[in-house]
């Protein structure tokens, strides 16, 4: 089996860059990536009040989001090759609002496979505003 080398994980990297930066979604909604290694992602939502309910809170959809792309890019960050993949399901509890600040999403995958479970949790100002877990399927790219 050929050992990977230095420019084929940078080739990879600069394919998720691209990929990730491709769903339009995430550029309106403002999230960025900050990190990303083998199994784990970071991903940051700046507050803007066009991402609120009617009270100022933070949307629970916009958060969901967060925690969606954040397991993505952990998942994207554990291939090789790049492959399609879905969301099978995801459930998420909501623990604190979201009022002002950064919300960051912490994504680790649990087990590498065709079948995907993660876990995220998000943290505005150190504090845990809402946890998730996740499951998602790679597709075989032939079909």
């Amino acid at each position: 089996m050929p050992k990977e080398n230095k420019t084929d994980k940078i080739e990879l990297k600069q394919n998720i860059d691209i990929i990730f930066n491709a769903v339009e979604y995430f550029n309106t909604l403002g999230i960025e990536i900050l990190e990303y290694t083998d199994g784990s992602s970071i991903l940051k939502l700046p507050f803007d009040k066009k991402l609120t309910q009617p009270f100022g809170i933070m949307h629970g959809g916009a958060l969901f989001s967060l925690a969606d792309g954040a397991c993505g890019l952990a998942i994207l960050s554990t291939m090789k090759e790049i492959k399609p993949f879905v969301t099978a399901e995801m459930k998420i509890n909501y623990l604190e609002p979201v009022n002002s600040g950064d919300t960051f999403a912490y994504a680790r995958v649990l087990r590498k496979g065709r079948v995907v479970p993660i876990e995220v949790e998000l943290k505005n100002s150190g504090i845990l505003v809402a946890k998730a877990i996740s499951t998602y399927i790679i597709l075989d790219s032939k079909k």
